[in-house]
This record gives structure tokens, sequence and C-alpha cells, in this order.
């Protein structure tokens, strides 16, 4: 691997608040995450690796300057402080890193600043987009001591597993079709806005498709809310991890659907596992697409093909060779452990971001 040359970020020692910091600062300031939780591990086994980038207090010495917290916390708690790191680089003449990842992201439109995100859609290109994974956790390490269990190809009826949040009370499905009208009144016109629709609903159709198929056989575990938070999750958290593991390590397949932003933890998730993700594509940002073929360990239908999702399967599972279909697993783990697992994650994202400073000085 050719050597990159280390990214210096401009962090004044005076910016320090009271909130979670960016992860990419937990290499000096350490895990501020709870012990409630399940991230918490994580982050404790996992960190932005610090041999391609630095920090310092000196402005003259940095390539760029970092915004030390995440842009959705400053803007529910301290814009003054976001307004003084935009002052700071601008006055400096240095472009601005700003971690903008989170289920809402708050438009950007500052000249010279790069952004981190997750969610978004192709449709609605973003100037400064830096797209990379949410940070997912190694599963497979954490809980099969990094034992990848290849499963062999059947002649029946694929295995298709889920375990996650499907269904809102008619409260929460209420409050959402209200809040989408827009979105969905630009669907009438424009295809591409239906994608826009709560993932929690695009999972609750792909459901109801898969179960009503004789194609495929369908390993479900319907949870009544999201069991990635404690605020939220009914029951144990670990045991609802363990169980969602094990779903997935039981079937062929695994299915993926947007979350509250459109992109999710689960994909990532099951790449860990080494299994062979269903991704219902909503106009996703598919990270590092560049450089890796996705269709080399995933099978991509498309939110209007959603109708069809279970011939998509079968024809797919009944075409692969059965090496191949072992290979796909193996691309999974390697696509995880190589490019999206956290520590992996820093080399791409410095090397995007030398090219588009280096491309920023010839222009």
């Amino acid at each position: 691997m050719v050597p990159i040359k280390p990214l210096i970020f401009y962090v004044n020692p005076a910016w320090k608040r009271v909130g979670i910091h960016t992860p990419l600062l937990n290499p000096w300031l350490g895990n501020p995450i709870d012990e409630s939780s399940i991230s918490k591990q994580m982050f404790d086994t996992y960190s932005f690796d610090t041999k391609y980038y630095a920090i310092t207090d000196d402005l003259h010495a940095a390539d760029m300057v970092l915004l030390p917290y995440p842009h959705i916390w400053c803007m529910r708690h301290d814009i003054g402080f976001f307004d003084e790191c935009v002052r700071t680089a601008q006055t400096a003449g240095l472009p601005l890193l700003i971690d903008g990842v989170g289920d809402v992201e708050y438009p950007i439109d500052i000249q010279n600043a790069y952004i981190l995100r997750y969610g978004g859609y192709r449709f609605l290109p973003e100037r400064g987009r830096i797209q990379i994974p949410p940070l997912a956790d190694d599963l497979l390490e954490r809980y099969r001591d990094g034992q990848l269990d290849i499963r062999k190809k059947s002649e029946a009826n694929p295995v298709v597993g889920f375990a996650g949040w499907v269904k809102l009370s008619p409260v929460q499905f209420l409050r959402t079709i209200v809040k989408e009208l827009p979105v969905r009144f630009r669907g009438v016109f424009d295809t591409r806005y239906r994608a826009c629709i709560k993932g929690v609903l695009w999972r609750k159709k792909a459901i109801k498709i898969l179960q009503q198929s004789s194609l495929i056989t369908f390993n479900l575990r319907a949870r009544r809310s999201f069991s990635a938070s404690s605020k939220t999750a009914e029951g144990d958290m670990q045991k609802l991890r363990s169980e969602m593991i094990d779903t997935i390590l039981q079937s062929d397949y695994a299915l993926d659907v947007r979350g509250d932003a459109n992109d999710s933890t689960r994909l990532f998730e099951i790449l860990s596992l080494g299994r062979i993700p269903v991704i219902v594509d909503t106009e996703r940002n598919f990270p590092l697409s560049d450089k890796l073929d996705y269709s080399s360990f995933a099978l991509i239908v498309d939110f209007r093909d959603l109708e069809y999702l279970p011939e998509r399967i079968a024809e797919f599972h009944k075409n692969i060779s059965p090496e191949y279909f072992e290979q796909m697993q193996r691309n999974a783990r390697d696509a995880y452990i190589k490019y999206f697992r956290i520590d992996a994650l820093t080399r791409s994202i410095i090397e995007k971001l030398q090219e588009v400073l280096a491309s920023s000085k010839q222009s």
C-alpha cells in the first residue's frame, strides 16, 4: 500500500465544549459515549488511525481546520461556536472539515468546506460532500471470535433474514404521513422523491412482500421499536443484538433497508458478519463506490422494483454458482475489514481529502 502524507488539522484548545466530540478526536480526547450505549464497546475497541492524520493548535502548521463537534450538535446547542470555527478557517484561508453525519442532515452552504455524510440522495448532490459509511461494530469479532462461518448454497428456497424495527403505532404512522406530504406530492411527478419516504415504512412494505412470497423462506424477527438505543429498545439490548446476529447468520441473505437517514448501519453489520446483503436502493450514495464493486458482495434492488423483490432474490440465488455464493460471503467480510471498519476507513477519508485539496490548489 502506497504511503500517504498525513493531514494536519487545526483545533483550538479553547474550543472545548460540554458535548460529544467528533470521533476523529477520540484518539486524543477519549471515547465520550455513555456506558448504556452499545456503541461504547465499538469506540473502545476501534479508533480512527492516527498515522494518517494529526491535530495541532498552531494554525500556521495546519492543512485544514477541524470542527471538533458534530454539525448537528452545533445547530442544536451552540450555533455561535460553529460560526466561530467557520470564521477561523476563512480568515486563515484554510478548508474546514465538518462532521455532518446524522439522521438529520442540516444543509451546509459554506465555501471551502468539506462535510462527512452518510445519508443523502444521489439525485440531490451537495457541494463538498465526503460520503462515509455509518460506523458499525465488528460483530464477528465481538460475538463470534472473528470466525467466519461460510454458508453453503442450498437448492431449496433461499433464506432471507431480517431482525429489526418494522412497526409504527397509529400515532407515529399518522405523524409520519403528515410530515411526508410535501415529498410524497413531489414523488407524483418525479419518482426519485419517493425514495425519501421514512425508512421504517420501506421496511414494512418490503417485509410484507417477502412474507407473501413462496419463492423465498423468510427468517423474520419483527421489532416494535428501534433496538439499538436504550431509549427505545423494548428489552435487553445485548439480547436483542444477539438475536439479530443469529438471524443474519442463519440466513443466506440479509435484508437491508434504509433507516431515518438514507443509509443504514445494518448494511455494514451484515458485511461484518460475512453475509450477503439484499440492499433496497432508495437512491443511496454508496460509500467508496469508486473503489469497490458492490455487486461482488451484495444484491442491489431498486426501490421502484420492490414488488419484484422475491423474484429478484430467487433468480439471483438460482443462477449463482455454489463457489461464487461462498466467495461473495468472503468478499463481504473483506470489504468491511479493509474499507468500512473504523480503523480501515481513516485512510479512505484522508485520501479523499488529499485529492480535493490538491484539486483546489490547481484550480
